[in-house]
């Protein structure tokens, strides 16, 4: 369970490397060095939790067994229940996430 979150932790924290690396070089975003590491470390932290309860979602209600009609049905099938809950979950935090910059922290992206 532990080492779950901090592996979601992590690939959030190399995804938010790169958006705020575009960020930083974009003309279009302005927020000066704290909001850059603000954005750093609150979209790790938001889209990484919500990752991890989309992977706890997952755990908790991923099917036994798949009826399908079709091949193409069934892999559509695994590869929602193989990532589709954690993209779910990563989203949500997202928008959380941007939350809390625009509302909280008074940054505009």
């Amino acid at each position: 369970m532990k080492q779950s979150f901090f592996k979601c932790l992590t690939i959030c924290f190399a995804i938010f490397l790169v958006i705020t690396g575009m960020s930083v070089f974009s003309s279009r975003v302005h927020i000066g060095f704290f909001g850059y590491v603000a954005m750093l470390v609150f979209g790790t932290l938001f889209t990484g939790t919500g990752a991890f309860l989309g992977d706890m979602f997952r755990h908790f209600t991923r099917p036994d067994l798949i009826w399908s009609s079709s091949s193409f049905e069934t892999l559509k099938a695994k590869i929602f229940w193989l990532v589709g809950p954690q993209v779910i979950g990563w989203i949500i935090g997202f928008i959380g996430f941007q939350g809390m910059m625009r509302n909280v922290l008074g940054y505009y992206i």
